[in-house]
């Protein structure tokens, strides 16, 4: 096979594969603009598992600003039953707890501060955080611990989505079409990282191989993230 017909093979099979995403594309939006169905009476759906105020502190004169600063920093975490709760949330903080100030409970940026009441900014420490563009200002809640408690609250689904089993198999043919071995190499659903690898310009995809070499040579750290 010549170059030259090789490569109409491959534009050819590139034309194909852009007008199946472009296709993909449509399908899923209009899936999403069917909307979602209100459903008549609200139907239960799992656990969160989530902090609340104590009994002893909800009967305090300044219960309100407890509840505001509780509502502002808690994190709740859904799971189809309680155990699964617990399990998601461990996996959930133990990969991270660094953006947060403990388990369940979270930091505060200055937009999310601003929106305080001024006796509810009264519970709150700022502190300094390194970023990008030098520091920027994150609050701690300052309350003591025992204040909240962990809880379990039943959640319920109110609404369903709206799902057209015509355009549900359609976009199920489209994938397996993409999922081919001749199309997978050069469709983003299968392949995130093709457009880098290739190019019809032959000194395009020479100037790339160059630079992964160089990649690998200088930060072998990084080839092996681009191997994998």
């Amino acid at each position: 096979m010549s170059r030259d017909t090789k490569r109409e093979i491959i534009m050819q099979r590139i034309k194909i594969v852009k007008r199946l995403e472009n296709e993909l594309n449509r399908i899923r939006t209009a899936q999403f603009e069917l909307g979602y169905m209100v459903l008549d009476k609200p139907v239960r759906d799992g656990w969160i598992k989530t902090f609340k105020l104590r009994d002893d502190i909800l009967r305090t004169k300044k219960f309100k600003v407890y509840h505001e600063v509780l509502s502002a920093i808690v994190k709740e975490i859904w799971g189809r039953e309680k155990r699964y709760a617990d399990k998601r949330w461990d996996d959930f903080f133990s990969r991270n707890i660094k953006n947060f100030q403990r388990p369940g409970i979270r930091r505060l940026d200055e937009k999310e501060y601003s929106k305080l009441s001024t006796k509810a900014k009264k519970c709150f420490i700022e502190q300094k955080r390194k970023s990008y563009r030098g520091y920027k200002s994150i609050y701690s809640c300052i309350l003591p611990r025992y204040y909240f408690v962990l809880s379990y609250r039943r959640a319920y689904t109110i609404k369903r989505k709206i799902i057209s089993p015509v355009l549900k198999r359609r976009e199920q043919e489209v994938l397996e079409i993409l999922a081919k071995p001749e199309f997978r190499a050069f469709s983003v659903y299968y392949n995130n990282n093709y457009r880098l690898y290739f190019n019809t310009s032959k000194s395009e995809r020479r100037r790339t191989k160059m630079a992964l070499s160089l990649i690998k040579e200088y930060r072998p750290e990084l080839s092996l993230r681009i191997n994998t």
